[in-house]
C-alpha cells in the first residue's frame, strides 16, 4: 500500500494527493504536526519537507519528485506528456509555478497568519491528529519562532513575495486566456501544479463567506481583488473538471 506523508493544508502536499487521486492509485495519507513531523521525515527521507510518499520499502521526497515517480512506475493516466518537447515545457512550468508562485505565496500568507494565533491553528491542524490542539496550545509560540526562522519571513520579505505572486499571476493570465491547457491539448502535472497551488486563493470548492472568516484580512481582500481574473475562473473550471471527477469516481 502506498502511505503518503503529508500536511493537510500543504498546497504542495495537495500536489501529490491529486496526482495520487488522479493515477486512482488507492493510498493512505499520514497527517503530521508541523514541528514534530520532523522526527518521522527524518526517518524516512534525507530532509525535513513533506510531502514523503513510501510505496513498497521506495521513498520519493518532494511534490515533483513524486508526480516523476508515479508517472514512471504507474504509466497509466500519465502527467508528463509523452511528447519529449511537450514534457520538458510541463516540467519547465511546474518549476516555475512551485518557485514564483508556490514558495512565496506560502511566505506571505504565513506573515499575516502566524501572528493570529487562531487563524493560524486552523490551518496548521486541519486533519491533524486529535492530540494536536491541545499539544499547539502549549508548543504554539516554538512553532510560530520556528516557521518564521526557516521561511525567513518579516516584513520585506513578505513584500517581495507579494510582488513575485503577482507578477508569476500576470503571467498565467495570458497564457489561460488563450488556451485550455498550459502545456499541448491535455491536463499535465502543470495544470496540476498551477491549480493545486492556487486552490485556497481561488476557493476552489470553498464558500466565499467561509474563506472571508478564514483568513487574515490582507490574504482574503488579495483574494477579493482577483476574483474576477481569468485565472481564477480556469483553477475552479479545473478542479471540477480533473479533481472532484477524480474523487467522485474512487
Amino acid at each position: 500500500m502506498i502511505a503518503l506523508y503529508q500536511f493537510q493544508f500543504s498546497h504542495f502536499c495537495e500536489k501529490a494527493r491529486w496526482a495520487l487521486d488522479y493515477k486512482r492509485l488507492p493510498h493512505v495519507r499520514r497527517n503530521l504536526l508541523p514541528g514534530l513531523h520532523t522526527r518521522i521525515a527524518r526517518k524516512l527521507a534525507p530532509m525535513s519537507g513533506l510531502p514523503i510518499l513510501v510505496d513498497n520499502g521506495t521513498v520519493v521526497q518532494d511534490s515533483t519528485s513524486i508526480i516523476t515517480f508515479l508517472d514512471e512506475k504507474y504509466p497509466d493516466r500519465p502527467l508528463t506528456p509523452r511528447d519529449a518537447e511537450e514534457a520538458k515545457e510541463a516540467l519547465a512550468w511546474e518549476e516555475y509555478l512551485d518557485e514564483e508562485i508556490g514558495v512565496p505565496v506560502r511566505l506571505w500568507f504565513y506573515y499575516h497568519a502566524l501572528p493570529d494565533r487562531d487563524c493560524a491553528l486552523r490551518f496548521l491542524l486541519e486533519g491533524a491528529p486529535w492530540y494536536g490542539r491541545p499539544l499547539f496550545a502549549l508548543i504554539y509560540p516554538k512553532v510560530r519562532s520556528a516557521m518564521t526562522a526557516l521561511m525567513n519571513i518579516h516584513a520585506e520579505s513578505a513584500r517581495q513575495s507579494e510582488e513575485r505572486v503577482v507578477a508569476a499571476l500576470d503571467r498565467l493570465d495570458d497564457v489561460v486566456k488563450e488556451r485550455r491547457f498550459l502545456v499541448g491539448d491535455r491536463f499535465s502535472r502543470a495544470d496540476l501544479t498551477a491549480c493545486a497551488l492556487l486552490r485556497r486563493h481561488c476557493a476552489a470548492g470553498e464558500a466565499s463567506a467561509e474563506l472571508a472568516a478564514a483568513v487574515p484580512a490582507p490574504v482574503y481582500a488579495l483574494r477579493d481583488a482577483h476574483k474576477a481574473r481569468p485565472f481564477v475562473s480556469w483553477v475552479r473550471e479545473t478542479y471540477r473538471s480533473h479533481r472532484q471527477s477524480e474523487l467522485g469516481s474512487a
